[in-house]
């Protein structure tokens, strides 16, 4: 097979599908790239649409960036302590066995198992510690209960932090593990989807970094093949598809014939109306994108002259400014001494309308309350310019994308993503991590997995097309 990512069903018609038509893609991220591989694998012509003018989504390495001013701040980049990629979209995966590991098996590629390398540490009482080290503290004990068994949640249409109950002062470690985690607030998110859907999930439960590999690099590398399909810089503004053949505009006029579409844009685009449908979406299938949200999204990446955080360190949950840090190099380099701070919801919305300055500066505020001082102590700097050594990646400013991950509100029911991802006339199909049916959604292997079912779903139209 051309794809290491099987796509293979139990019904797969083979090798070759005939089709005289041809296959748009929306897209160029995760879900766009594996649908045009396997589509292309099966003999049917594809060509790709990237608004922006770089592959890959919301999976962004430090490394490809040349905007330079708005990562670093001014208009060279920075020369971090670490030997190790640094990530400055999804920086982990779910599942050894999910698609996305099976295929860097298959590659052989090194990664690092967080689950059991490194220890989470909690923070209450503005103090980081091991749950080891918070013994017999019953309001990190419900946490972690909560956290523990939300798979199996039988409440009903309640928020993470109306099912969870938690004291305030585990508050924000809830909002961490529970819900940051997943892309927003824990008076946000939906306590009853989130569990059937992390319950159907068909892989294990390790969370994996890639070692030395940055993601974006081994994106566009397992999708080599494809790459000369797609034209980048094209975002569309709308779809026509009253006829039987597709008419899709871009926003200079560009015009572009297809007979199917799969959209993998964002949540965000799909709810701002940016692309515009002639005829209109059916009701099904907006109504459906109502019951999701996908909130503002911050990724910090700040370097230090010390490790002051525990080399065995993984994740630190509860904080308020940034509810979830990753020592980025646990596992991976005896110089770890770099943190990770993924923000979404609230704080992130918070963070983005102040300068960059004022975002990192709000940051070590935080972990000077947590570690004693030591991070304004800590920090490096350039000795040229005298400016912190950071990175950032404002996603809510990003365009074309504008936010992190989706999320289900509290009414969100798994007929509601199913109905958010069914096609329109044989002719407008949905993928994309927002889209995913299989307890994926918000994560690589859900825009992954919603690539196999939407092409599963194009083959057999063309298959048990009337002849």
């Amino acid at each position: 097979m051309p794809s290491l990512l099987s796509s293979c069903a139990k019904d797969d018609p083979g090798p070759e599908v005939p089709f005289d038509g041809q296959v748009a893609i929306i897209g160029a991220g995760a879900a766009g790239l594996y649908a045009a591989d396997i589509l292309t694998a099966k003999g049917i012509k594809v060509f790709i649409l990237e608004a922006s003018g770089e592959i890959g989504g919301r999976i962004r390495s430090l490394r490809n960036q040349t905007n330079y001013l708005e990562v670093y701040g001014q208009d060279k980049p920075f020369e971090f302590s670490s030997d190790f990629p640094i990530e400055l979209g999804a920086e982990l995966f779910y599942g050894s066995d999910s698609i996305w590991g099976k295929s860097v098996q298959n590659y052989n590629i090194p990664t690092i198992d967080l689950t059991a390398t490194g220890v989470d540490r909690y923070i209450l009482n503005n103090t980081a510690k091991s749950e080891a080290e918070w013994s017999g503290d019953a309001d990190l004990a419900a946490v972690e209960s909560f956290v523990k068994n939300l798979p199996n949640y039988s409440g009903g249409a309640q928020s993470i932090k109306q099912a969870a109950g938690v004291s305030s002062r585990a508050e924000a470690l809830l909002n961490g593990q529970a819900a940051n985690v997943f892309g927003t607030n824990s008076d946000k998110a939906g306590a009853a989807l989130l569990s059937k859907e992390l319950k159907a999930r068909l892989h294990d439960n390790k969370w994996i970094m890639m070692k030395a590999n940055p993601m974006q690099d081994f994106l566009i590398s397992r999708f080599s093949g494809i790459i000369d399909l797609i034209q980048l810089n094209t975002p569309v503004n709308s779809i026509s598809y009253a006829d039987d053949v597709i008419t899709i505009t871009d926003k200079n006029g560009g015009q572009y014939q297809a007979n199917k579409v799969i959209v993998t844009v964002p949540l965000s685009t799909l709810k701002s109306g940016s692309i515009s449908f002639s005829p209109g979406l059916p009701g099904t299938n907006t109504s459906a994108m109502g019951k999701f949200g996908m909130d503002a999204a911050i990724r910090i990446v700040l370097d230090f002259k010390k490790n002051f955080w525990g080399d065995t360190a993984g994740f630190i949950w509860g904080g308020t400014t940034a509810p979830q840090f990753l020592n980025s190099g646990v596992g991976r380099s005896a110089f770890s001494r770099t943190l990770s701070f993924t923000i979404y919801g609230a704080a992130a919305a918070s963070l983005s309308a102040m300068t960059r300055d004022q975002q990192i500066a709000a940051v070590l505020a935080e972990l000077d309350l947590v570690y004693a001082g030591q991070a304004t102590q800590f920090i490096r700097k350039d000795l040229t310019t005298d400016r912190i050594i950071s990175a950032t990646k404002d996603w809510t400013k990003e365009d074309y994308i504008k936010g992190g991950i989706s999320y289900p509100l509290v009414s969100a029911t798994f007929t509601d993503r199913e109905d958010l991802s069914k096609p329109v006339e044989d002719k407008i199909y949905f993928a994309g991590e927002a889209t995913d049916t299989l307890g994926d959604a918000g994560t690589i292997n859900g825009a992954l997995a919603s690539a196999e079912r939407v092409t599963t779903e194009i083959i057999k139209s063309i298959v048990e097309a009337p002849v």
